[in-house]
């Protein structure tokens, strides 16, 4: 490792005891940066301390690493974007920005000429860095790493994952490939940003293997090696979904030979959830599928999956090894205050155990009637067009009128015309555009003609004050507009409006460039995966579709109408808004799942996201699906722990001691509850009734970032199981050291050995312990005299011992009281995942454990999720000690118990 500055102390102290060096700011940070670099050429900071050791203070280096290490570590304890991710790739936090980047500082320079204010541009960077912490750092030896990045439809992703690759570009990654749909529309798009944004005025350091008009090809084969060795070089690639392109770059790889040893490459691949998911039969693999896993075979590849509709992705079969299931992250990225999704447009139902109040959505919806639909929607395939012939309808006539009008209003606003677009999209196929176009500009020819005619402006004039009454300006924080300025520009907005027909067979595109566009875009597919409808305003929508996936990504409304948002408008069907509805409620909690597994530290390989099934549509496509098994999604066969505590807050924390001391103190005097020996020594109150432990559960406080945990939703659930006959009664156990080496806490009167539990490094405002409870506590209330070894097949996994459990116990439920000592300390090293400091409590803290046994009765809702018990357990906090030593364990213990009581 080189070194290129060696920081002087400025003062040392002679006294015969330990040197206390000082370090100026600027020489500290030169240091952490220094160690920085070596870790991006895969120093370890064991091999860091020996190297720098020659040359630095022991103390001097020893803040450095932890400077470095807390900065590292800030970009995953950020509250936005949430992420699940897994400790098992045992990737330590590496990255932090430097003094001496380039791609990133050009990359933000490029977006604030854009116009973006701070606070998206540090919500860019916030949600890029975390990101990038969850990707292995370049000078790792050999990595296959596979994340999903969970976006919203026309939601700035393209932004997010330019940033990415420009900060993973200064950490020295060499080859950035964006796999860009299936159209070369979507790839030329994606081209040209890239383009404007990531390369810039930098195309000294940059070598394009593509360009706007041209896909990969293998002229460049021949240099491979060459072109991926130069160490200052940066290549590019925008890679259309196509068989014919990828094989090429395959080849290109191929053709650099043992240069790949130390050439990282980062994929990313947009639209994640279309041609990439192996959908192939009789175990073959889909041609695509299996092309971007030859690419990713090389020794040093991280992919990044981008999607809005990530349903195929999660349900990707993790067993099989090399393909695309994101085993290491999922990160959802944030949504801002002016985006504009399926929630905020439709609203959303409550989910469940969620109290109100929720978004039921603007009023920007316009019906189509159902006796409208077979004249402009044309019959199915099946059927054939024969004389079918679309018309304009009340309701579409109606649709054009107000993206004339919404138009007019925002030349007014804007003092000059911008792109402005509407979209009909009735049916995916190429004859039903072509004719819809044909009556649309018969239609505009009529209104253009008629303008004159009092009959026509007082139309125009009626729903202008009609929609703006509806949705008012200023509800939106935009002034409102007066009619007659509207009427004024109407005239100059109907003579530039045109029509394209954009679809497979379209000799012109749409398109936008130096002159603003005003058009009705007329189309299919083509118009509603990833190409971006500049000033969308108007969308008219009867498209069928039956799968979640396929209808949200036709929702190009989706997306930021800064300075209109009053003015786009949706025309569809009563059914396909209720659906869009529904859908909002999936997305969000999908969300709200990978929020929760964020702050419990799960990960992808742990628990799976759930999707919520619907009575009239598909997840996604049967092809894509065939990973996903049915499950149930409730508080059920769960464990539920505090590990997150107010530990500066001694009020808060005195309270939790004084709740458990309460539900003790009450349940020994409770008629049917009796104290019977378990396991390990302990004792456990049997018998307790549910009351008393839902009463329990509202006077406790659990941290404000432990959204599983809220009080009415668990008091919900339990009550409905109560219903079914289960979880009437609990048993509660404390967990106490087996000796007093960090002392006692009272609870009723007894006095129970504290437990040791240090905390996590970052965040420093708060106590996150990562995990309270072990493997074992599932099974705290059994009887010492069961021995595990001879009940369960195999390692006692906490599935295992819950089925031990329910077999033994049925449905009563399991409290377990954890406390633990305020003095709490590192007592091993952490090997993965954030670093640890002693817990340094004003007070003792009383953590909860909640064992969930099986749900019984009918869940409201079916959902489809991966299934995750083909897969080894990953679990990095806690051990798995062999079955025969915890039996022995708990017989010693038993021993123990009775000596004590014989003398």
């Amino acid at each position: 490792m080189a070194v290129s500055r060696s920081p002087r102390p400025t003062h040392r102290r002679h006294d015969g005891r330990a040197r206390m060096h000082r370090i100026s700011d600027e020489d500290l940070n030169d240091l952490v940066e220094q160690i920085a670099s070596a870790v991006y050429g895969n120093s370890t900071i064991v091999a860091i301390r020996r190297q720098l050791g020659r040359f630095v203070p022991a103390d001097i280096l020893e803040a450095a690493i932890t400077e470095y290490q807390s900065r590292a570590g800030r970009p995953r304890d950020l509250h936005e974007p949430r992420s699940l991710t897994d400790p098992a790739a045992q990737l330590e936090p590496w990255y932090i920005p430097r003094s001496d980047d380039v791609f990133w500082p050009s990359v933000r320079r490029r977006l604030e000429g854009t116009g973006l204010d701070e606070e998206p541009i540090k919500r860019i960077n916030d949600a890029s860095s975390k990101i990038v912490s969850f990707i292995p750092p370049p000078g790792t030896e050999r990595f296959s790493s596979r994340g999903l990045v969970l976006g919203h439809v026309q939601s700035g992703k393209t932004t997010n994952f330019m940033s990415v690759a420009a900060k993973l570009c200064d950490a020295r990654y060499r080859f950035v490939v964006v796999l860009s749909g299936i159209t070369d529309n979507l790839r030329s798009q994606t081209q040209q940003r890239l383009e404007q944004i990531l390369v810039g005025d930098d195309r000294g350091r940059w070598h394009l293997l593509t360009d706007r008009e041209t896909d990969f090809d293998d002229r460049q084969s021949r240099n491979a090696a060459n072109l991926l060795s130069n160490p200052d070089q940066r290549l590019l690639a925008v890679v259309k979904k196509n068989p014919y392109r990828l094989r090429k770059l395959a080849r290109f790889l191929e053709a650099a030979g043992t240069i790949l040893q130390d050439c990282p490459i980062l994929v990313i691949d947009d639209e994640a959830d279309q041609a990439s998911i192996d959908v192939g039969n009789r175990g073959r693999q889909s041609t695509i599928n299996s092309l971007i896993r030859r690419i990713l075979s090389k020794p040093k590849v991280a992919y990044v999956a981008y999607t809005a509709t990530p349903f195929a992705n999660l349900l990707i079969d993790p067993t099989v090894p090399d393909d695309l299931y994101p085993a290491d992250f999922i990160v959802d990225l944030p949504r801002s205050d002016d985006y504009f999704g399926a929630e905020r447009i439709f609203g959303r139902d409550l989910l469940t155990y969620e109290t109100g109040p929720v978004d039921r959505g603007l009023d920007v919806v316009r019906t189509v009637p159902d006796n409208e639909v077979p004249q402009v929607r044309p019959p199915g395939a099946r059927a054939g067009f024969g004389d079918w012939r679309p018309t304009v309808t009340d309701s579409l006539s109606e649709a054009i009128r107000w993206f004339i009008l919404a138009t007019a209003a925002r030349r007014c606003r804007d003092g000059a015309p911008a792109d402005s677009t509407m979209l009909i999209h009735t049916s995916m196929r190429a004859p039903a555009h072509q004719r819809t176009a044909e009556v649309v500009q018969t239609y505009l020819g009529t209104l253009r003609s008629g303008w004159s005619t009092p009959a026509v402006r007082e139309r125009f004039r009626h729903q202008w004050e009609q929609e703006t009454t509806r949705v008012p300006a200023t509800d939106l924080g935009l002034s409102p507009l007066p009619w007659p300025q509207v009427c004024d520009q109407i005239p100059g907005v109907m003579a530039d409006v045109g029509v394209v027909v954009d679809n497979y067979q379209s000799d012109v595109r749409l398109s936008y460039g130096e002159e603003p566009v005003t058009a009705i875009a007329i189309g299919g597919n083509t118009l509603s995966r990833g190409l971006t409808l500049v000033g969308l305003v108007c969308s008219y929508f009867v498209r069928a579709a039956s799968a979640y996936d396929t209808l949200l990504q036709m929702g190009r409304w989706f997306g930021y109408r800064h300075g209109y948002e009053d003015l786009p408008r949706i025309w569809m069907t009563g059914e396909l808004a209720a659906w869009f509805v529904d859908l909002a409620t999936v997305e969000a909690e999908i969300r709200q799942q990978i929020r929760r597994y964020e702050t419990e530290h799960k990960t992808p390989r742990q628990l799976a996201v759930m999707i919520r099934k619907h009575p009239s549509m598909a997840v996604t496509s049967a092809a894509k699906m065939r990973g996903g098994v049915t499950v149930r999604y409730s508080y059920g066969s769960q464990v539920m722990q505090t590990i997150k505590f107010h530990h500066r807050d001694q009020d808060w924390l005195r309270h939790n001691i004084d709740a458990a001391d309460r539900l003790l103190s009450a349940a020994r005097g409770l008629p049917g509850v009796r104290e019977t020996p378990v396991r390990a020594g302990r004792s456990a109150l049997t018998g307790v009734p549910a009351a008393r432990v839902m009463a329990f559960l509202r006077d406790y406080r659990f941290h404000e970032r432990s959204p599983s945990l809220r009080p009415e939703a668990l008091c919900e659930y339990i009550a409905k199981q109560n219903d079914y006959d289960a979880l009437r009664t609990w048993n509660v156990v404390v967990i106490e050291q087996g000796s007093d080496r960090l002392g006692t806490m009272e609870l009723a009167g007894r006095k129970y050995h504290r437990i040791n539990r240090s905390r996590l490094t970052v965040p420093a405002n708060y106590a996150d312990i990562k995990a309270l409870v072990s493997t074992m506590d599932r099974v705290a209330d059994l009887p010492a005299s069961i021995r595990i070894s001879d009940m369960i097949d195999g390692d006692p996994t906490d599935r295992r011992l819950r089925e031990l459990r329910d077999g033994q116990l049925g449905g009563t439920g399991l409290l377990c009281l954890y406390p633990v000592s305020r003095n709490s300390t590192v007592e091993r090293s952490s090997t993965r995942g954030y670093p640890r400091t002693d817990l340094a409590a004003v007070e003792d803290i009383l953590g909860i454990g909640l064992f969930f046994p099986e749900a019984r009765g009918p869940e409201d809702r079916d959902y489809v999720a991966v299934d995750l018990s083909g897969l080894a357990p990953a679990d990095e906090e806690l051990e798995i000690v062999d079955i025969d030593e915890i039996d022995a364990a708990d017989e010693r213990a038993g021993e123990a118990v009775t000596d004590g009581a014989a003398s």
